[in-house]
């Protein structure tokens, strides 16, 4: 009986953080509203989905049928978290009339329900109810639940598939490394997989009537579930810079090279674009702008964006991040073996060549010499 008490009191803090951070997000003032809404949207299934409170204390009692429904929100978890994802990664984002499409699996579910629950009267519906409860095998459930890991499956695919795609946009068009919070979504993303299979884990112990077995992972499922709940969320909170998306009109180089029929020239080094290119780049030093993009790059050049885009992720067999990059570490490299520069510390440096992160200077700078900043410094004043 305590683990009971203990296990309720979890999903009522759950339900509890889960309407007070919905009612912040709601009533936050930004210009992202759309995100917010779908968080806030994604939040409440969520702490419906993993405690079930409001249905089995307050609504089934009454109205089963209505309970059902709101049971079965859990349909609109995972298209919920797609869309949000959607208007964090792209910056142009709408909710149109197509993102309808999202309700299928919901409505599919309610066809199988229908004959044999929301078809039939309320005695009808308590006899289902108590049927499930007493763990018989019903076939509407079995088709729900099959339903239902389904389309977990295939959103937990499109969300990882869409990430990637969002990754490489960011290295073919940017430098600036705050821009790179692809890994937070991906961090995101992999909880709810692990929550889900964990899931998917306690409703096949469920039909296998392991009742002690499943209680405790239940208990886990929702343990995890409040922690990814405050994790996200504190995470919004504490990096806004992560909410700047990219345009939707971007096109991966894969994409422009298939609509562009263009020819490859990354064994040509010395093509008087590339020449041109490497010159601009070393007189000019435009990478000392920690927000260089290759849009401003374009321009600066007066190269069309295209063109630019292929020269280097594709002629030059190169993301636009790692060529960037690759001039602020050398920029970096010639201070740092500067013995007049000697009392220009680390951090001053990394800020002076373009970086605005310590942690990826220091990682651009161990991949290009095996070396941490200092390691390299010490080296090189060392032989001096």
């Amino acid at each position: 009986m305590e683990d009971f008490t203990f296990q309720n009191l979890i999903n009522l803090f759950l339900v509890l953080i889960s309407w007070l951070l919905v009612i912040f997000l709601l009533t936050a003032k930004t210009k992202n509203k759309t995100s917010n809404i779908l968080l806030a949207s994604f939040l409440l299934v969520n702490a419906q989905d993993s405690s079930g409170i409001l249905a089995s204390y307050f609504v089934y009692p009454t109205h089963p049928g209505l309970g059902m429904l709101i049971n079965n929100t859990v349909f609109f978890k995972l298209p919920l978290l797609y869309l949000y994802l959607l208007s964090v990664i792209y910056s142009n984002f709408k909710l149109k009339a197509k993102h309808l499409f999202h309700i299928l699996g919901f409505v599919i579910n309610f066809i199988i329900l229908w004959p044999d629950f929301f078809a039939v009267d309320f005695e009808s519906k308590w006899t289902f109810l108590e049927a499930n409860a007493a763990g018989h095998e019903l076939l509407a459930i079995k088709l729900s639940y099959i339903t239902l890991h389904i389309q977990l499956f295939i959103y937990l695919v499109i969300c990882f598939i869409e990430i990637k795609k969002y990754k490489q946009l960011l290295l073919e068009n940017y430098a600036d490394t705050k821009l790179l919070h692809h890994q937070w979504l991906f961090q995101l993303v992999t909880l709810l997989t692990i929550s889900i299979l964990l899931a998917t884990i306690k409703n096949a112990l469920r039909f296998m009537h392991l009742d002690v077995i499943f209680f405790y992972i239940n208990w886990l499922v929702q343990l995890l579930a409040l922690g990814i709940i405050c994790w996200m969320v504190l995470k919004a909170l504490h990096s806004p810079e992560l909410f700047r998306g990219i345009n939707s009109k971007l096109q991966l180089v894969k994409h422009m090279i298939k609509s562009e029929q263009h020819v490859t020239k990354s064994n040509n080094e010395d093509s008087e674009e590339i020449r041109s290119l490497k010159t601009y780049m070393e007189m000019e030093e435009p990478y000392l702008n920690p927000n260089l993009t290759i849009y401003k790059l374009s321009d600066q050049l007066q190269v069309p964006i295209k063109q630019l885009s292929l020269l280097i992720n594709h002629d030059m067999n190169q993301h636009f991040f790692d060529f960037v990059n690759s001039y602020r570490i050398k920029k970096a490299m010639t201070l740092l073996q500067d013995p007049d520069k000697k009392d220009i510390t680390v951090l001053e440096i990394l800020y002076d060549v373009g970086f605005n992160s310590k942690s990826s200077f220091n990682t651009a700078f161990r991949k290009y010499t095996n070396l941490t900043p200092t390691q390299f410094r010490k080296r090189a004043l060392n032989d001096l």
